[in-house]
């Protein structure tokens, strides 16, 4: 039998504007199996459909209604009747009814997985139920244009044995992993985890944003305005100093700047900013602090360790960091790529002057100290 026969049904019985207890009661069947009927779940039996039809008024072919819209009618209907359904056992069974017809339709297998993941969130007897089913639907869906949403979503409902699988079939990069630890913090209720995911995701999307590490087309007057602005707002972290979890990345922003300043002739102003972000490495390189501040209360009272691999909160809790794509930015062998990489020529006026191979030098040896894989300085 079509399943139109539910949308048909449904539409006759409005047009004729009775209820479903009327005519349960004309049909001698009860309101339960008329409301089952109406919803997909289950059709009434063949014998009543001489009866129904002649109530209606219409041809059993009239009644199924077997179209060549049937297809994009069901659709409407659906979308029409799962809309207003509660998300319970009754809407499970009414999209199982629309997997079952179109099983090569992901739209409606989505739309199941959707329909359970709400039902069982934070219920571990409907867990146990139903888990086998999402699970099985959602492997379907990996290979589909659904993928992130369902990763998302079985992110937010499983196991927490099972949430490391699932996250890494996130993207790395793009907060995806991120966004699906906050969004699982907020489906299970869980305030304070929201807040700390919140301050993790601010904190790595500044990251980001803010850095630029190549030369670009700006030329050296746009880039050193870009520069500025970046070192303001990593000083604004601190009230009007630099947290120290920020220091090696402001130090080679500030490098950055005074390669700008040199570009443009500005000599003094840009040995100034060099010697000020060669003194800050070497602070940063002295630190003994395992876990260093990042901004206090903007980024949820959070702490970073020097490689920027992790943070930790202020429960001592320790947290992955993900979407940092330049992570170590305690590790000198960033400053030394920079200061010794040949597309830098804004450098140039000054690479051969004493101070400036000291620095090198000083950068070289102190990041062997870290035990980083540095080439060796040319002789």
């Amino acid at each position: 039998m079509n399943i139109n026969f539910a949308q048909n049904f449904k539409k006759l019985r409005k047009e004729k504007g009775i209820t479903q207890e009327r005519i349960a009661e004309e049909l001698g069947v009860s309101g339960q199996s008329v409301s089952r009927w109406e919803l997909g779940i289950c059709y009434p039996d063949f014998e009543l459909l001489p009866p129904i039809a002649n109530y209606f008024g219409v041809s059993i072919d009239t009644l199924l209604s077997n179209d060549k819209d049937a297809r994009e009618k069901d659709r409407d209907y659906f979308i029409e009747t799962v809309d207003i359904l509660p998300f319970d056992e009754t809407r499970i069974e009414f999209v199982c009814g629309y997997c079952r017809k179109y099983p090569d339709d992901d739209f409606y297998t989505y739309n199941l997985l959707v329909s359970i993941a709400y039902y069982i969130n934070g219920d571990s007897e409907k867990s146990k139920k139903y888990m086998p089913t999402l699970l099985k639907n959602a492997q379907k869906l990996l290979e589909t244009k659904y993928r992130s949403a369902t990763i998302q979503f079985m992110s937010a409902v499983c196991d927490e044995s099972e949430l490391k699988n699932w996250l890494d079939m996130a993207p790395y990069s793009g907060f995806s992993r991120r966004y699906c630890l906050n969004n699982r913090a907020m489906w299970k209720y869980d305030d304070k985890g929201s807040h700390i995911q919140n301050g993790l995701e601010m904190f790595e999307h500044f990251a980001d944003l803010l850095d630029r590490r190549c030369p670009d087309g700006m030329g050296a007057d746009r880039k050193s305005v870009f520069q500025q602005a970046v070192m303001r707002t990593v000083r604004s972290f601190g009230n009007g100093k630099v947290p120290d979890g920020w220091k090696m990345f402001y130090a080679y922003k500030q490098l950055v700047y005074s390669a700008c300043l040199f570009g443009r002739g500005e000599t003094d102003k840009g040995w100034e900013n060099f010697d000020s972000a060669i003194e800050i490495c070497k602070y940063v390189s002295s630190v003994e602090d395992e876990w260093l501040d990042i901004g206090g209360a903007l980024f949820s009272g959070l702490k970073v360790d020097k490689p920027w691999c992790y943070a930790i909160d202020e429960d001592n809790v320790k947290h992955k960091l993900f979407a940092v794509h330049n992570k170590s930015f305690s590790n000198l062998s960033i400053i030394y790529d920079l200061l010794t990489d040949p597309r830098w020529a804004w450098f140039d006026s000054v690479r051969d002057t004493l101070k400036y191979k000291e620095a090198v030098l000083w950068v070289k040896t102190a990041a062997e100290k870290q035990n980083s894989d540095i080439p060796t300085l040319s002789e």
